[in-house]
């Protein structure tokens, strides 16, 4: 028997399995084994979306993540997006960082779900203001001068 075979020999009652058909047959079912963990490895291509409803923030990031619907969109020959009616459930881990319904974003598989990784967000939202005074110096405002 070997991987190729389509119809492998059947055993007849009473016969003895060799050491080299059993090792043979461990083979092949070790194959096979590889060859089904490795497509089940292999992540799914990441997806554009449409959100369908408010992605809210996470209560907590370990057990209280929150989710929403969003639908997939899918690049047409002439390059433009359309929306399909394929939907996907978009889980969300982050406690800090909300995304509006219908906001365009990408997501990706990650553990077991799908996640945003990039949001078509508002440019001055409130999640990305930055406070009155400044920021992102190497010193907090109150010790500059």
């Amino acid at each position: 028997m070997t991987q190729g075979d389509k119809r492998p020999e059947r055993f007849t009652k009473g016969q003895r399995l060799t050491a080299a058909g059993l090792n043979s047959l461990t083979e092949a079912v070790e194959s096979i084994m590889r060859r089904m963990a490795g497509q089940q490895i292999v992540q799914p291509l990441n997806l554009q979306v449409i959100l369908g409803e408010d992605l809210l923030a996470a209560v907590d990031t370990l057990t209280d993540p929150s989710t929403a619907q969003a639908n997939v969109l899918r690049r047409k020959t002439n390059g433009d997006l359309e929306i399909t009616s394929r939907s996907i459930t978009i889980v969300n881990r982050f406690e800090n960082i909300s995304v509006d319904a219908g906001t365009y974003a990408k997501a990706e598989w990650i553990e077991g779900e799908w996640q945003l990784y990039a949001a078509d967000c508002p440019a001055m939202s409130a999640s990305a203001s930055v406070p009155a005074g400044g920021g992102g110096g190497s010193t907090p405002p109150a010790e500059s001068l």
